[in-house]
């Protein structure tokens, strides 16, 4: 285990345990590839990126050599790396590793993935791998691909948490908490759709979105999942204020008054969002008196 502050002395630990892999000839052992990943990681977190890029394609090499081009673990360590990348701000080179490590998903034979549940997983991934994708292309900018992306995203977490329900189907099998935090990510990106089709004023397109959201939150929900619902009541509330329909100013008072009992219930009363939602709400009152 690497303790915080010890990154140097952990590279150098780890550099002479790959110099005595070498020196054994096991270059090919899974041990000095984990070694060898370790050192990558590491080398990044010292942000001596281009030491790190070298080092993490030799690790690619050595697995695609161990296991073979198109396999599951070459996959992941592609992905690893895009997520070092994406987390020190290296943007492009994060997308490019990102769409690598998909396409090396996609491309794994059906043979060498019978597991049920192994394959579950590995869908699970390649559904992480676009959310992630749509993350990137949304802050640069090119929206359309990154609302594309989350409902490739939006689509894989729906069938991860049916493939998994059924899975839990078996009375032997030990409870598993994957299918929270896949809820909790398809909140997010029906969230991220939403607010996306309204900057390129698809209000009716973002309408649907944050209404499937409030469908998905139930009773039960992670607090973190309440708390996107509550702002897409007041995103439904907004978009149908805009609305001259029958009926739309009284579901924007019905959605504002939804999103003050949550704020109310997850904040208190006297913050300040709960605040400016009641204000809101007496102002849109007012108006629809006059």
């Amino acid at each position: 285990m690497v303790k915080v502050g010890e990154t140097r002395v952990a590279l150098l630990k780890f550099a002479e345990a790959a110099r005595i892999y070498e020196a054994c000839s096991a270059t090919l052992h899974y041990n000095s590839i984990a070694n060898a990943q370790s050192l990558a990681s590491l080398l990044v977190d010292l942000g001596d990126m281009e030491k790190a890029q070298s080092m993490f394609e030799e690790v690619i090499a050595m697995r695609k050599s161990v296991y073979g081009v198109h396999c599951v673990p070459v996959a992941k360590t592609i992905n690893a790396y895009a997520i070092l990348l994406a987390k020190h701000g290296r943007m492009n080179n994060a997308l490019q590793n990102y769409e690598a490590a998909k396409q090396t998903y996609n491309l794994v034979p059906p043979q060498l993935v019978r597991d049920p549940e192994y394959n579950i997983r590995c869908k699970y991934d390649v559904t992480l791998i676009n959310l992630n994708i749509a993350s990137i292309r949304s802050k640069k900018g090119d929206l359309q691909a990154a609302i594309a992306c989350y409902e490739d995203g939006v689509q894989g977490l729906r069938e991860y948490e049916a493939e998994l329900t059924e899975l839990q189907k078996d009375p032997y099998r030990a409870p598993d908490n994957g299918r929270n935090t896949a809820h909790k990510h398809l909140i997010a990106a029906l969230g991220r759709i939403g607010s996306l089709k309204l900057k390129i004023g698809d209000n009716d397109g973002a309408l649907k979105a944050y209404m499937t959201l409030l469908e998905e939150v139930k009773e039960d929900s992670p607090s973190a999942s309440q708390t996107e619902k509550a702002k897409a009541h007041i995103k439904c509330a907004t978009i149908f204020r805009q609305k001259e329909t029958a009926n739309s100013h009284s579901q924007s008072i019905a959605h504002l008054r939804q999103a003050l009992d949550m704020y109310t219930a997850i904040f208190g009363p006297d913050h300040k969002d709960t605040a400016a939602i009641a204000s809101s709400l007496r102002q849109w009152l007012a108006e629809d008196q006059q």
